[in-house]
């Protein structure tokens, strides 16, 4: 499993809205978590994947585009190997 995330500075909870709207909410193949918040300049999206080949051919086949045209800045990205995922309730 793969952890990514997106440090989105200049995104608004707004852009994040309109991107999910486009998209629908079907869940993407492989996803197991999506958090996203804002921060002090922007948004924090974390995920995790099962591969970041799934979250690849995601960003291609709406992902990206749905970003385009909400006007989401260029994130950061950061990425590492999930060595334990637990549900702590």
């Amino acid at each position: 499993m793969i952890c990514r995330i997106y440090e989105v500075p200049g995104a608004t909870l707004d852009q994040y809205e309109q991107v999910n709207e486009q998209l629908g909410s079907e869940k993407p193949e492989g996803v197991h978590v999506h958090i996203a918040g804002k921060t002090e300049d922007g948004l924090r999206v974390i995920e995790v994947w099962d591969s970041s080949e799934q979250i690849d051919r995601y960003m291609e086949s709406g992902l990206g585009q749905a970003l385009q045209e909400a006007g989401v800045p260029a994130p950061s990205i950061s990425e590492f190997e999930v060595h334990k995922l637990d549900w702590i309730d």
